[in-house]
C-alpha cells in the first residue's frame, strides 16, 4: 500500500466511533475521529482528509447542516454518510451534497469496508 490514507469518523456516539476507528485501523488505514461539528472541522482545518463518515442524527448540528457548510468552505473531501436514520428525506438532503456512499447501522463490517475501498479508489483514480 503507498502513502497511508486517512479517514475522519464523526459521531456524536463513543460507542460508534469507538467501533468505526477499530475497524477502519483494521484494515490498515489512519483514523482521527470526532464528536462534533466544530471538532470536525478543527481536524479538516488542520489535517489531510481522504475520506469523511458522517453520522446524520448528531445533536446541535445535524449530518446534513454539516455537510452543507463543509461544501460552502470549499472543502471537497469525499464523505460517505452512516446514520441509523435513513428516510429519504434525508437521502435526498446529502444526496445533493456530493456524498460518495450511505450506509445504515447497524454498521455490516463487509458492506463497509468494500464501501470505504471503492471510494477511495474511485477518488485516487478519476
Amino acid at each position: 500500500m503507498s502513502e497511508q490514507k486517512t479517514i475522519l469518523t464523526i459521531d456524536n456516539d463513543e460507542n460508534v466511533r469507538t467501533t468505526i476507528v477499530d475497524i477502519i485501523e483494521a484494515l490498515g488505514y489512519r483514523c482521527l475521529e470526532a464528536s462534533s461539528a466544530r471538532g470536525a472541522f478543527d481536524i479538516l482545518e488542520k489535517e489531510i482528509i481522504d475520506l469523511v463518515l458522517l453520522d446524520i442524527k448528531m445533536p446541535n448540528v445535524h449530518g446534513h447542516q454539516f455537510l452543507s457548510v463543509m461544501r460552502e468552505r470549499g472543502f471537497v473531501t469525499p464523505i460517505i454518510v452512516i446514520s441509523g436514520y435513513l428516510q429519504k428525506d434525508v437521502i435526498k438532503q446529502v444526496a445533493g451534497l456530493g456524498v460518495k456512499g450511505i450506509l445504515s447501522k447497524p454498521i455490516r463490517i463487509k458492506r463497509f469496508s468494500e464501501e470505504i475501498l471503492k471510494v477511495l479508489e474511485q477518488e485516487s483514480n478519476p
